[in-house]
């Protein structure tokens, strides 16, 4: 069983751009059931994915959550809800990202490229007790620190996340 480094994924990009990363680069997960089924060689049914959108939000959803294609192990619980600002450049803020161990930005820079979007990541791991800052723009990165503490409980702003 991982530690899970848990916190926000950022993603600023065109609308276009933003909506084709959520469409083709996110995939339904199965069950918990389903998932160790999968993992035995078996066929699961992944969930349909429903997405609702107008001219002011894009909604998608999927009863267990997505996995972020070309990662390993990362994932977004819960359904994504995108309010547009109606600006050239977009930003969707995920508060319900997580990924086993830690992030690895390498992953993420090649989604950034495929993608033409920008990235920006900050996840909590509270069993390693450490944070990690990635800036991520049109593939390449800009930012991957990872933030130690002396008193992880004390100095950390959420030292209960991930672990």
């Amino acid at each position: 069983m991982p530690n899970w480094a848990e916190g926000v994924l950022k993603v600023r990009g065109t609308k276009q751009d933003i909506r084709k990363f959520l469409i083709e680069g996110l995939e339904a997960l199965p069950s918990m059931s389903g998932e160790m089924a999968r993992m035995m060689g078996k066929e699961v049914e992944i969930p349909n994915v429903k997405i609702e959108e107008d001219e002011w939000d894009f909604n998608m959803y999927s009863p267990y959550g997505f996995y972020v294609k070309g990662t390993r192990r990362a994932f977004i619980e819960g359904h994504i809800q995108w309010y547009f600002n109606d600006s050239h450049l977009e930003v969707l803020t995920i508060n319900s990202f997580k990924q086993a161990w830690g992030v690895d930005a390498i992953e993420f820079a090649e989604i950034s490229k495929r993608y033409n979007i920008d990235i920006k990541i900050y996840v909590f791991e509270r069993g390693m007790e450490f944070n990690q800052d990635i800036e991520i723009n049109k593939g390449e990165i800009i930012k991957d620190e990872e933030i130690k503490f002396d008193d992880y409980e004390w100095e950390c702003i959420y030292p209960n996340l991930g672990g």
